[in-house]
């Protein structure tokens, strides 16, 4: 496991007053996070810019989790917004994302 792999600590993706299944679900999510970050960068890199709703879509993931490893990239600065927005499956505006960096080719994790 690479130094990127660790920087989600299981106790930071769950609340300590949440539930033990919250605390259960965190640690199983620790353990998927970086392979599906890895997922979504690549999917970014093959798209060059989508919504949560299209990474979702495109991986065949949920869409929580799609947006939930997005965030943590947008959070170590490969991912960022920008001023345009989809429709979703739902209808509703979504943020268009795109990589921070397209000179960044490689996964960086």
């Amino acid at each position: 496991m690479n130094e990127l792999s660790l920087i989600f600590h299981p106790s930071r993706l769950v609340r300590t007053t949440d539930p033990d299944t919250s605390h259960a679900a965190a640690k199983s999510a620790s353990v998927r996070g970086p392979s599906q970050r890895t997922l979504v960068w690549q999917a970014m890199k093959e798209l060059n810019e989508a919504t949560d709703y299209e990474l979702a879509t495109h991986l065949g993931i949920l869409r929580s989790s799609a947006a939930k490893r997005r965030q943590e990239l947008t959070e170590l600065g490969l991912i960022e917004p920008t001023t345009k927005r989809r429709e979703t499956d739902s209808g509703s505006a979504a943020i268009v994302w795109r990589r921070a960096s397209p000179s960044v080719s490689e996964c960086p994790f």
